[in-house]
């Protein structure tokens, strides 16, 4: 992690550079630093620091903590860790973002350093129950409504069954009170669709679900030269939207080595914050499948599919299965597919 800390005073200091070496022990990117030294405003270093850093660590009162990023909270999904220490370092504080921020993980961190009492309060922690932000976490997975993962968090500390559906394969024991294939008035699904998509026989009436939505779709699109951004863009919202596909499923672009440098797919996959690769005509020949083969398609670029041949060459790029989950579109100067890489989600 990216790290800041910042101390109000001497011995605040000793304590932070206490820190600053035992965290890059752990290979972390920490910077100490000490309010007296600042070229700039406390409030403006700590804007800095939430838009710039993973985590914010301050040596001193919580108060001043509290008082400091208050005009900064933007949300649980989007706010860096901040920890709190005491100056003598008897007590590291887990103070936000404990679970998605990794607060928490940041804290246990410190006081090991430090040989500090660490202070965690989050409930699913302290009762030691199945937490589903960091279960979303530690799988790389979009929380579709952070209001429901917070009624699910309640539900679990209650002892309430909470249905659990995958449409990936689980490894694990599945922890109680989860219940994997019975759905219960609130539940979890692991899925790339959208909530118009592929919802798993969801019964709607008296129940609700959480979508926890993993980055494991690849777009492949083939297109002609010089065709408009507007174009491709409209293709990829009618091709996601049409096939049931949630966005933030999605992320890499992919198409043939011919248009590495074409302006259209390389702002789309900048404006999606998409991974872009492109790949030879050989190496798509030699992707397995049955594919909607074009002859004029073939004559230009080698091969006589690109979308789908591109979604499924990088979905597969991970060493994992891929699997071909919407096949060629026809759009406007455009063509698309969807392949989906078949990640294992783990307890």
């Amino acid at each position: 992690m990216r790290l800041a800390i910042i101390s109000f005073t001497v011995q605040g200091g000793r304590t932070a550079e206490r820190l600053e070496r035992g965290f890059k022990d752990l290979g972390h990117q920490s910077r100490a630093f000490s309010v007296q030294k600042l070229k700039i405003p406390l409030s403006k270093f700590v804007e800095t620091a939430f838009r710039d850093e993973e985590g914010l660590v301050f040596v001193g009162a919580a108060g001043i903590a509290v008082r400091s990023i208050a005009p900064c909270l933007k949300g649980k999904d989007r706010d860096p860790a901040v920890i709190v220490v005491d100056e003598l370092g008897n007590f590291t504080v887990s103070l936000l973002s404990g679970h998605l921020g990794g607060a928490n993980e940041l804290a246990l961190a410190a006081a090991s350093i430090l040989g500090a009492q660490p202070v965690i309060t989050t409930a699913t922690d302290i009762n030691h129950a199945f937490a589903v932000d960091l279960f979303a976490k530690k799988n790389e997975l979009a929380i579709d409504d952070l209001k429901e993962a917070k009624e699910i968090s309640a539900a679990v500390l209650r002892g309430e069954p909470v249905g659990f559906f995958s449409d990936f394969p689980v490894e694990g024991r599945i922890p109680e009170p989860l219940t994997e294939g019975v759905w219960r008035r609130k539940n979890i699904h692991v899925t790339c669709h959208s909530s118009d998509g592929n919802s798993a026989g969801f019964p709607g009436r008296g129940t609700s679900r959480l979508r926890l939505i993993p980055r494991a779709a690849v777009l492949g699109m083939g297109c002609r030269r010089g065709v408009s951004t507007a174009a491709v863009e409209e293709a990829a919202r009618q091709m996601l939207s049409g096939s049931g596909f949630d966005e933030r499923a999605v992320r890499m672009l992919a198409s043939i080595e011919l248009k590495r440098d074409e302006a259209a797919l390389v702002e789309l996959a900048a404006a999606r914050g998409l991974l872009w690769n492109v790949f030879s005509a050989e190496e798509l020949q030699k992707v397995d499948g049955s594919f909607a083969e074009s002859e004029f398609v073939r004559g230009v670029t080698g091969v006589g599919n690109v979308c789908e041949r591109a979604a499924l060459a990088g979905a597969g790029m991970r060493g994992k299965k891929a699997v071909l989950a919407a096949g060629r579109r026809v759009f406007p100067s455009v063509t698309a597919a969807i392949a989906v890489e078949e990640i294992t989600i783990r307890f």
